[in-house]
């Protein structure tokens, strides 16, 4: 159960608006800086060529005065000095065919005039000028490219580098938001879980901060509030009149069952009576449901399995004598702390239920949870209407025109509920047909968890 919680956890965290939203940011970023390194490494190698260009275009006019000034040999001196491997300036002297002179230059063609880039296989790439002097003289001046390629290079890293780290930032802050935020919306659903199951006393825990969060746990809380005293008050109301009316209509049962010891011959006492049982029973099933719902009873350690089968026994005679099969499957030795006489009645009214409006066999087991289930072959409940025959007073005969209160589905969930358990209505069979009523004694245990203290 915890690692399919953890996975549950996992699962929202990463379907999170705010880790995406992170997500959406970081690639943005490493996409505008990609695009910013490549257009950076272009300008910053045009710049740092078009500097170098202006030295190479520095060093040959110096070099042209020398060869003015002194002659060929000026040239071929430089050259000389050039030829050595630490020289950052090369310089190479060819007549006007090509034939090299002095010096020494990789990739270098015959009678170059003007700028070029010298690439020769194992060599580093040169930047080149050259200019045809006169005499017949070929006077070549280069520089390496590695520089200003490594340079432009390291230009064009800093912002991918940059881009990756507050990328790297964005998601990890997207992380902690995602993780936090899914801390402080899992009280919410917890306490909304608890709530839609029937728990009104539930109220959302505040952080204290006093930011957005805190101010929507206070409308939220206080429509908790008004939520209960609105149930709790139309509740009241109902359970006030079943018991206001009992004692008058029992007073006036009586004086009926007076009146009809002396009038026997009158059908319409004996009918006044049976309608007055009718109304009896109904206030007495809204009292039941009253104490089930507000924890009323004695609570104790009880045998269920002995229990479900006591009342089963019971009811078997009755099914015999209706002509309907009725088979008891009970898991013995289970037990539960709870009201014997709620739980009693609560199986009582599955078995009136599946007698009066079901068909062929009836089945009651008793599995491990504990889960108890009633099980008839009659026309089932249809599927719209199986939550709202849990409810006061709904009956699929919306006429009337059968027996019933259409209180006892609601006593059934009353005192499910009661007990932290939960009642679902489905089909008897799996292929559908019939209905099975299962009432799961240890849903709250299984399935609801204690609401997650981190405040909204």
């Amino acid at each position: 159960m915890p690692d399919a919680r953890r996975f549950d956890g996992l699962r929202r965290l990463v379907r999170s608006f705010a880790l995406r939203t992170s997500l959406g940011i970081a690639a943005a970023a490493l996409l505008l800086s990609l695009v910013g390194a490549g257009w950076g490494w272009l300008r910053a190698e045009a710049a740092l060529r078009q500097e170098l260009d202006l030295v190479l275009a520095g060093e040959a006019e110096g070099l042209i005065r020398d060869y003015e000034a002194i002659g060929p040999q000026a040239l071929l001196d430089a050259a000389r000095v050039s030829a050595r491997r630490d020289a950052l300036l090369l310089v190479l002297v060819q007549t006007a065919d090509g034939q090299t002179l002095a010096g020494r230059m990789a990739g270098a063609p015959a009678a170059l005039q003007g700028y070029a880039t010298l690439r020769a296989p194992g060599e580093p790439p040169l930047r080149a000028l050259g200019a045809l002097l006169p005499g017949g003289i070929n006077l070549l001046v280069a520089a390496s490219l590695s520089a200003v390629e490594d340079a432009a290079r390291a230009l064009a890293w800093t912002p991918l580098i940059a881009a990756i780290g507050s990328g790297s930032v964005a998601l990890l802050l997207g992380f902690v938001g995602a993780r936090g935020l899914e801390r402080r919306l899992a009280s919410v659903s917890d306490v909304a879980g608890l709530v839609t199951a029937g728990d009104l006393s539930r109220r959302l825990p505040q952080s204290g901060r006093g930011d957005e969060f805190d101010r929507l746990v206070v409308t939220v809380n206080a429509m908790l509030i008004k939520l209960e005293m609105l149930v709790a008050a139309q509740r009241q109301v109902t359970d006030d009149i079943a018991h206001d009316l009992r004692g008058p209509l029992q007073r006036l049962r009586q004086g009926l069952e007076e009146a009809l010891a002396d009038r026997r011959d009158d059908p319409a006492l004996a009918l006044g009576i049976a309608e007055l049982d009718a109304v009896l029973e109904t206030f007495a099933a809204l009292l039941r449901i009253a104490r089930a719902e507000a924890g009323a009873g004695t609570r104790q350690a009880i045998d269920l399995s002995a229990l479900v089968t006591s009342v089963a026994e019971a009811y078997a005679p009755v099914a015999e004598e209706a002509g309907r099969p009725f088979l008891i499957d009970v898991l013995p030795g289970l037990t539960l702390n709870g009201d014997p006489a709620l739980l009693g009645r609560m199986l009582a009214n599955l078995l009136d239920n599946a007698l009066a409006h079901g068909a062929g066999a009836v089945r009651v087991s008793l599995a491990a949870g504990p889960v108890l289930v009633v099980a008839d072959e009659g026309p089932g409940v249809p599927v719209a209407e199986r939550d709202a025959v849990l409810e006061r007073f709904v009956r699929l005969d919306r006429s009337r025109g059968t027996p019933g209160t259409g209180l006892g589905l609601a006593l059934v969930k009353a005192a499910a509920q009661a007990h932290g358990g939960s009642v679902v209505l489905g089909p008897a069979r799996t292929g559908g047909g019939g209905l099975a009523v299962t009432v799961d004694l240890a849903a709250a245990k299984r399935a609801t968890v204690e609401p997650t203290q981190y405040a909204l």
